[in-house]
């Protein structure tokens, strides 16, 4: 009994303790844990926050600045600045704005202007020639230069500090060949700027279109990039077309001629009504006629005559091209083309890769051109860039000259052309008759 009795004392004992335990755990109060652990603020330093960084912008010439100038300070800069808000940088990004009045020396001097005054990141280099003048300035002195519509294939370098968010002509040249065989061209003279724009193209046109079985007509008509004056120039032309016509049956469907030129166009145009056989075969050309305002203003007569197909990169169909195009008509009572949705583009990626890298600097940005570029598809389409750094080529359209309802010249797309299958398809009914064909 003894050992029973002192059993069940254990036991009520034990129970007791487990119980007891139980209802002192419920009814102690809550034991307060003090955290030792000490949280750092992190501040991240914004060098560009609530500073006005300048970036340069050299128009052309005199023509290019008339439209260049208010775009780009009353649509291009107010849209970023409106970002730059929308992110709390209280960054403020203004164009300063110069003219390199169409010469290649005047626009270096301008480059060296911009880096004096402390601005390494610009958009210029509109010609090829202008671009080509300052690329060596650029590379050694730490500056960026983006343009919107150099395309010289001698311009397509690895590793430098021009980036062109306009495709090369290395693409342009042979879909130029390809067109004018399609169209039926047999022979063609060439008429093109002395420069390396044009002859990049020529370079690359000439073993296209021979290729092919077409014929030129003798050496190509290259006249001075600074020239106002072509009589000269066209009488050569015209007897290397007469004799072709004549190898042709007078067919003038057959003979055609490559137009190489800018705002330089219209003059040549007027002055080629002066030579009947250059006058009544078709032109063709790039984007430095395509879409040209200043011959719709100053030579329609004749570029309605002449027709002037030239190739222009394919607008890519978006409400955000739509809706720029609009601002900038009503801003500036002019065409907006591909190459202007290309130079807004260029101010988008200029300025969210220096939000990025909180720099103005070019050394600082130039390594997040392309992948920035890659990651905006912008008022012109993907701004998807190539190893060399300029604009992958899409397709082309082409454009021609035709009297219009209420004005005396406008602007047609009279063909396209697709790069993967090598074709363009003609618009027989907007061309007012057929093309021959190959």
């Amino acid at each position: 009994m003894a050992d029973k009795g002192m059993t069940l004392a254990i036991v009520l004992l034990v129970a007791g303790l487990v119980v007891g335990g139980g209802i002192g755990y419920f009814a102690a109060p809550a034991k307060q844990v003090v955290s030792s652990t000490v949280v750092e603020k992190v501040t991240t330093a914004l060098p560009l926050k609530g500073v006005t960084v300048k970036i340069g912008y050299i128009a052309s010439d005199t023509t290019g600045l008339e439209t260049g100038k208010p775009s780009h300070e009353q649509i291009w800069a107010p849209d970023f600045n409106k970002y730059s808000a929308l992110l709390g940088y209280g960054t403020t990004f203004t164009y300063m704005i110069d003219d390199a009045q169409g010469q290649a020396n005047t626009h270096l001097e301008k480059v060296q202007g911009f880096k004096s005054a402390g601005i390494t990141v610009f958009e210029g280099g509109g010609w090829s020639s202008q671009a080509q003048s300052a690329l060596s300035y650029v590379n050694t002195n730490g500056m960026l230069m983006w343009s919107s519509s150099s395309t010289s294939p001698t311009l397509a370098i690895a590793n430098d500090r021009l980036y062109r968010m306009c495709p090369a002509d290395t693409a342009l040249a042979p879909a130029l060949a390809d067109i004018m065989w399609q169209f039926g061209i047999k022979e063609s003279a060439i008429f093109q700027r002395g420069d390396s724009w044009g002859d990049g193209i020529v370079n690359l046109f000439i073993p296209a279109f021979t290729a092919k079985g077409g014929k030129i007509t003798g050496d190509k008509v290259r006249y001075a990039a600074e020239a106002t004056e072509f009589t000269n120039y066209l009488q050569q032309a015209d007897a290397q077309i007469k004799a072709a016509l004549g190898r042709q049956n007078n067919n003038n469907l057959k003979v055609g001629m490559v137009i190489l030129s800018f705002n330089e166009a219209p003059v040549i145009c007027k002055q080629a009504s002066q030579f009947s056989s250059v006058y009544n075969v078709h032109w063709f050309g790039s984007d430095g006629t395509a879409l040209s305002q200043r011959i719709m203003d100053d030579s329609p007569d004749e570029a309605n005559h002449i027709g002037i197909y030239s190739m222009l990169s394919h607008q890519t169909p978006s409400t955000k091209f739509d809706s720029l195009a609009k601002r900038y008509v009503d801003l500036v009572k002019q065409q907006f083309t591909t190459y202007t949705a290309y130079s807004y583009d260029i101010g988008t990626v200029i300025t969210n890769t220096m939000l990025e890298a909180q720099s103005q600097k070019g050394d600082d940005i130039v390594a997040l051109q392309s992948p920035m570029s890659l990651n905006t598809f912008g008022a012109g389409g993907w701004s998807k860039l190539n190893e060399f750094g300029d604009r992958f080529p899409p397709p082309f359209d082409v454009w021609g000259f035709f009297k219009g309802d209420t004005k005396p010249s406008v602007s047609k797309v009279v063909a396209t052309y697709d790069n993967d299958y090598k074709l363009a398809s003609w618009d027989a009914t907007m061309l007012g008759y057929k093309p021959l064909g190959p």
